[in-house]
């Protein structure tokens, strides 16, 4: 029994292939800023409760700006990365990891 794609069917084939291809890689810059100023917050909310709510925590995600990443592949789908950070309070560039988990990056421990 002979199968072809009808032309539909080889459209959304190509379609799915080429969002696989997106989901392939390092994190971009845009990725990096959204999974650390999530991170943020969450520091955020931990500092404010400890607070009992007197006074913010000392982040301010939107404060953070990422200028530049450079990401090399690692094991595990890791990618271990020296992101450099634009705050008010200077330039700062730090080693972080991150992997991809259900479709989203994530900050992972670094270790070592």
């Amino acid at each position: 029994m002979h199968h072809t794609l009808t032309k539909p069917a080889a459209g959304l084939a190509l379609l799915m292939m080429l969002a696989a291809c997106g989901q392939a890689g390092a994190p971009t810059t845009a990725d990096i800023q959204q999974v650390i100023r999530s991170a943020m917050q969450t520091e955020n909310q931990k500092a404010s409760g400890m607070t009992l709510g007197l006074f913010s925590g000392p982040y301010d995600p939107a404060d953070l700006v990422i200028s530049h990443a450079d990401c090399t592949a690692q094991d595990n789908g890791v990618y271990r990365c020296a992101v450099t950070a634009v705050t008010k309070n200077g330039t700062n560039t730090a080693q972080l990891s991150f992997k991809k988990v259900d479709g989203r990056w994530t900050l992972v421990q670094n270790v070592g």
